[in-house]
Parts: structure tokens; sequence; C-alpha cells
């Protein structure tokens, strides 16, 4: 099996050398070069003074190498003026030429009009080129890549139009049969003609929060291999009637080989449907932990990630929500069951009075610790009317990991203002994450609420050693979706997985980030492949900061 793959790796000259870049910084550890990229995008959500509840949601987007030049290009989604009269605008695709985002919106044919909301990006026809799938009210929109800088609308042909108000979107090899499967979360049963008033005191009208609308049922699409799908939401056993999805991760939370999904749900229990091996799921939320806080409540759950934030071996679950509500962290015991330890872990009274909507486990510094970065700004554009104490716009949030043991535990401490992420409040919704500049740290683009779009390129992680891994798939699932890697280095081991969706409503870098801190050399790369085949291979030539593409 082994002489049937191989690896192939080439470096990128490091722009830094080792320093520790929290020590005495003064500047920003991301910076703004939105305009930097040519970056001109601005969201339109169609504002009204009836406020109704679409206008908030959105938007978000995706960042992915459609052009397979290996460097990362993005999608972002626009709502709508909701005016019959008004011109409608565009979604709009940028390819990264150089750092400098071109818009080729045009030419490539994915200027969608409908009122859009998140997109996520995968090879779902398995021909080497990511597709674009977009999420809208109203029918979602599935792009073929035709690999020649063009993308051709096949939704109909394909039958995942789901004509319904959805949020997220993740694509996923459910059957281990070698083909992306699709998994759609649907929030409430709406349109704008039966849009719902609300009011605060019977007096301040506001956006109206989800109990006041029916929720629906997430939709989950088999693939069928043929370019086309099969909705399969209940003969699987996803088919929850009444919850208010928001946002999903595929992971396999109990290391069985077979990916589980986790879905945020907004004011519902939160789902998580395992894995079967047979083509089907049973929904396990409550029994493992993950549907409620440590409270035993349903928050306003909707942004979502997994991984291994304490770097012990298993994958660790993280859900933003709503303000007055600490988000969560939950951390695996190692057999997929799970103990809210945001209070613990120092999590919890930072986030009390923020709403977070984008959110990802990422090492920003990349100092081998997964951290947390989480996008904030309230639904209610008058909400300091309703609480002097909250804002609109907000601070995206930094939470540094300061590492741990196993007898003393993982804790983190907010480094909102130390980071320079205080200054600036925004409203935002969908938050990607990639390295955009191609020198081995995260960056991330904020999604908006009727604003622009904002780059934040990170300033910082590159000075510490880092490992970025690729990995090709040779069947079906090019991008390796579901596999998972473990990087042996000095005495420590990193776990990372391949997940194709996760934040809320955003698609991002499909490639897999180590931090390695002041390591020097890797010693070994421990892979299990999406359809469950395991490899290793002995790294200690390989020189860090670089890039390394594993084939299957």
């Amino acid at each position: 099996m082994f002489q049937r793959k191989h690896y192939q790796f080439h470096l990128l000259v490091p722009l830094l050398l080792f320093v520790f870049p929290l020590l005495g910084r003064t500047e920003p550890y991301f910076r703004d070069v939105t305009s930097d990229m040519g970056l001109d995008f601005k969201h339109i959500n169609g504002f009204s003074a009836e406020r109704r509840l679409v206008e908030t949601m959105g938007s978000g987007g995706a960042l992915f190498d459609f052009d397979n030049d290996e460097d990362l290009d993005l999608y972002l989604v626009q709502g709508n003026s909701l005016s019959p009269s008004a011109e409608a605008p565009q979604n709009r695709l940028y390819r990264n030429d150089g750092g400098v985002f071109v818009d080729v919106t045009a030419s490539a044919n994915v200027g969608g009009t409908g009122y859009g909301l998140g997109a996520v990006a995968a090879d779902y026809n398995s021909d080497g080129h990511r597709d674009l799938y977009v999420t809208n009210l109203g029918k979602n929109v599935l792009y073929r890549n035709n690999g020649d800088g063009t993308f051709t609308d096949v939704t109909e042909q394909a039958q995942v139009g789901c004509p319904l108000l959805s949020a997220s979107a993740a694509f996923a090899d459910i059957d281990r049969d070698g083909d992306l499967d699709l998994y759609v979360c649907n929030y409430v049963k709406y349109a704008l003609e039966t849009d719902i008033p609300c009011y605060y005191n019977n007096s301040l009208r506001i956006y109206c929060g989800p109990n006041e609308y029916q929720g629906i049922a997430d939709v989950l699409y088999r693939n069928n291999g043929d370019d086309t799908f099969t909705d399969i939401t209940e003969s699987a056993g996803v088919y929850e009637p009444t919850t208010r999805g928001l946002g999903v991760v595929f992971t396999d939370v109990d290391n069985d080989g077979w990916l589980d999904i986790y879905v945020a749900n907004d004011m519902s229990p939160n789902t998580l449907f395992m894995n079967q091996g047979d083509g089907t799921f049973q929904e396990e939320g409550v029994l493992r932990g993950v549907a409620y806080n440590g409270d035993g409540l349903a928050n306003g759950s909707m942004g979502i990630d997994a991984g291994d934030y304490d770097n012990d071996g298993d994958i660790d679950l993280w859900v933003s929500n709503f303000s007055l509500e600490a988000n969560c962290l939950m951390q695996n015991d190692g057999d997929g069951y799970f103990e809210d330890v945001t209070f613990d872990t120092n999590l919890a009274d930072p986030s009390f009075f923020s709403l977070g909507f984008g959110t990802r486990f990422i090492d920003f510094d990349n100092d081998g610790w997964l951290d947390i970065l989480v996008g904030n700004g309230h639904i209610w554009d008058n909400v300091d009317q309703i609480d002097a104490k909250m804002r609109y716009a907000q601070p995206v949030q930094l939470f540094h990991n300061r590492g741990g043991t196993l007898e003393n535990g993982v804790t983190f401490t907010e480094i909102t203002a130390e980071a320079g992420l205080n200054e600036t409040p925004y409203v935002v919704r969908g938050m990607l994450f990639g390295d955009i500049d191609m020198d081995g740290d995260v960056d991330v683009v904020l999604c908006q609420s009727n604003r622009p779009a904002v780059i934040l390129r990170n300033e910082v992680g590159n000075a510490n050693a880092w490992l970025t891994v690729k990995l090709v798939g040779a069947d079906g699932n090019t991008d390796a979706i579901g596999a998972r890697v473990q990087l042996m280095a000095d005495g420590t081991t990193l776990l990372r997985e391949i997940t194709c969706g996760a934040s809320y409503l955003s698609g991002n870098d499909l490639r897999l980030s180590f931090g390695l801190g002041n390591v020097s050399r890797v010693d070994r790369l421990n892979i299990r492949w999406h359809n469950g085949e395991v490899q290793q291979f002995d790294l200690g030539r390989i020189p860090i900061r670089g890039f390394i593409t594993v084939r299957y």
C-alpha cells in the first residue's frame, strides 16, 4: 500500500526568523488589508423599517482555490435590495492574482442575484476542480466548476435546489463510497410576504427571534456518483422537523472512522447525528452532552467548529451563541461524550454580552495550541435602545490558548485588546479562514451584514515555525475531506481534521495548518485517510516552514 502513494512538498521562504511575537508587541496581530488586496465588496441586506427576519441573517462566502493555482480565491455572497424596482446586486468571485483580488464574476458566470446567505466549496463530481454551493432564501444553487475559469449552474440536474430559507452547508463522504454528500441547514418556515412584525415594549420595531417562527428540517443529500443527488434525510435518520439549523460541521467525534454531523440550532437543542457506518445516523445530542449547555438550556447557537484544542488526540466542539449566553466549549472524553468546560477554561464571562456568529479554532500564533476567534455583531441594529451595555457592531474576540496538562487543564485568556481587535467594531456574520498570502499562518475574512467585507491579515503567526499539509485523494474525494493527520514533533502530537464547512455560512481553506512554536523539525506524519486507511511518513528530513502535498 505504501508503494502506491507518494508525497511531494515545496517550501515557502519564511518572512521572519523565530521570535516571540506576543512579547512587547505594539502593532496589531491582525491588519486590515482589504484595500491593499483590492477587495471592494459591500453586502446589501435590503434594510427596511419593517426589519424583516432575513435581513439580519447574512452573509457569508467561501475561500477556495477554484483555478488550481495553489492560492485561495474568494467568493462572497450578496443579499438583495428586496425592492422590485431596484437593480439586484450580485454574488462575486475574486481571483487571487499575486496577492490582489481581481473580480472575475462575469467571466466565471457565478453572479447569482437571489437573496444569498452562505457558500461552501468542494469537488462534488470528482473531476479535480472545486465546485460551489450557495444557500439562499429560496432555491439554492450548485455551480459546477468547468476547469477553464467558468462555472455552470447545474442545480436542476443535481436536484439540490432546496427552496427554503437555508443557512450553512457542508460537504463530506458520509458512506465512504468515494464521493461527497451534502448537508444543508434550514432555518425556519419563512417568506417575505408572511414576515412577522416584532416589537420591544410594544413600540420599538426589532428583528424577530427564532421562536416567532416554525422550525423546519435540514436536508441531507446523498451523492449518486452520476452528477445527481438524492434526498435521504428521513431514510438516513437525520430528519428533525422543528429544529432551526444555522451551522454544521462533519467530524468524527468517537474516532471510529465514520464522520458524524454536529448542527448548531437556534433556540432548539443542538443535534449530534452519530454515523452508524451503514448509511444511517442516530441522533445522540442529549446522550453525548452536546444538545444543551452545562445548565441544561438550549442556546441561540450560530457558529460551530470541531478541533483538538487540548492536544489530547480527540475532537472537541465549539459553538458561538446569542448575547446574554456564554459561548460553549465542549471537551471530548475520548469516547465521543462531552462536558461543557466553558467556565472552567475562562471562556464564559468574556462572551456574555457579545453575540457570536462566525468562529473557528485557529492557532493564530503557531505555538501548537488552538486558539479561538469569534466574529460578533448583534442582530438588532437598535439594541442600544434596549440594553445600554450592548452594541450592534462589536469587536472580533481572540481567545489565546495558554496550554496546560492533563492534570491542570487547558485555559484561555481573552487578548482582544492586546491584539488590537478592540479598536474597530464589526457586524460579523460569516467568517472565512485560510492562509491567503501563503506565509504559513491563518488569515481571516469578515463577512459583515449590510457593510463591506474585511480582510484581516495575520501579522504574527509566521514568526513561529509552521507546516501546512495538503492532502489529495485518489478516489472521488479529491480533497480528502474527513481525513485526519497527526503530526509528531519534539514529543508533541498535534491532530488536525479536514472539514468542509464549519463557522457560519462559510467555506474555509481545506489545507491543514500546524503551528510548531520553536520546533526545528518534524518527526512523523500519520494520516488516517477519509476511507479509513492509515499511512505513516517519517518526515525527519523535511524542513519546516513549508507546504507539503501528500497524495493517496
